[in-house]
């Protein structure tokens, strides 16, 4: 890519200022690494800050599901004059409905969709001052569908998504752009597992995913894109 949402040539995102939470490993460190290498300065949120280290990149302590932190956070991105919110930290719990505990719910949903809610809030008023920005909500290709023992998870994925699009609607009027990012399957750390099993070898990678978010933030101004759907090829046909 050779020119930003200005215009001029050089990085596609040269002079951005983009915030991305969960950014300390998997898909928001590669989603902080490619933003960078492209120009743009990142304020990287995580609960562990130890492994976030990018040229170009600051890391400061967030825990989504807590609105202190929050708003520290949020505090530091408006400091530093962000014009986007990458929305990317999640967590997974996979059991029967039989099996889903108030505490299984706790997790999911304070991560998923309260922090998804709390870190939007919190830079709303400030992208409605400087005219505009933008919103990228990493979810799932579940967002859209369900499967056995999947209840819990896909409902915050369902949320998540009512969010982004409720969010479009009414950021329209101010130059709010709001796109969801639905990956399917990706190797990461995600459910307790590890990256790089041998199972996963077809699977997404991290950087996929970052590829379509840097795709959504390079849009010209002029374009706003609703909604990126991507598996790996080995995963069945589903929408």
């Amino acid at each position: 890519m050779t020119s930003d949402l200005k215009g001029q040539t050089g990085p596609a995102l040269q002079g951005r200022v983009i915030a991305v939470t969960g950014a300390s490993k998997g898909i928001g460190l590669s989603i902080a690494q490619l933003l960078t290498a492209h120009g743009a300065q990142v304020i990287g949120g995580a609960r562990d800050v130890g492994g976030g280290k990018v040229p170009g990149a600051e890391f400061c302590s967030l825990d989504v599901t807590d609105e202190a932190s929050v708003d520290a956070f949020a505090a530091r991105c408006r400091a530093a004059g962000a014009d986007a919110l990458v929305n990317n930290a999640g967590v997974g719990t996979f059991r029967p409905v039989e099996e889903i505990t108030p505490e299984d719910y706790r997790r999911v949903m304070d991560t998923n969709v309260l922090g998804t809610l709390l870190t939007t809030r919190a830079l709303i008023g400030h992208f409605r001052n400087r005219g505009g920005g933008q919103v990228v909500n990493v979810t799932s290709d579940v967002s859209a569908r369900t499967f056995a023992t999947g209840a819990l998870y896909t409902a915050s994925k369902y949320a998540q998504r009512a969010v982004t699009q409720a969010l479009a609607h009414e950021g329209h009027a101010y130059g709010l752009r709001v796109t969801e990012v639905r990956p399917g399957m990706v190797d990461t750390f995600f459910g307790d597992t590890r990256q790089g099993e041998d199972y996963k070898a077809a699977w997404l990678r991290p950087g996929d995913v970052a590829g379509a978010v840097l795709y959504a933030l390079s849009a010209p101004a002029h374009v706003r894109i609703d909604e990126i759907l991507l598996h790996p090829v080995v995963q069945d046909v589903a929408y």
